[in-house]
């Protein structure tokens, strides 16, 4: 069960970058159900079904999650220092031209 969880956070984060979140939401919904249903069908006990569903959620919203912070860090992050590698640049053309 543990490659489940593995597979998906990777689908988590797959998703995260091609789908809208409310599509994900209904992935994320249609996973649950298939896993109930076929944990009811193997004859597990409803804790187990409730525990296991509960943590392949948590895997694909974690998948989704990381996604999210990977594009935050790369483009967010990157344009403010950006902007502020040029502000200090034009500050330093300002002062090197001196009073005209």
């Amino acid at each position: 069960m543990t490659w489940a969880l593995v597979i998906s956070f990777i689908i988590g984060a797959f998703c995260a970058i091609r789908l809208p979140i409310l599509i994900f939401t209904l992935i994320v919904i249609l996973v649950v159900f298939v896993f109930a249903l076929t944990g009811i069908g193997l004859g597990y006990s409803l804790p187990t079904i409730a525990f296991w569903s509960f943590l392949l959620v948590a895997s694909l919203e974690a998948g989704c999650a990381a996604t999210h912070a990977f594009f935050y860090v790369m483009f967010v992050r990157r344009q403010a220092i950006e902007k502020k590698r040029t502000a200090i640049k034009i500050a330093r053309n300002i002062s090197d031209k001196g009073p005209v």
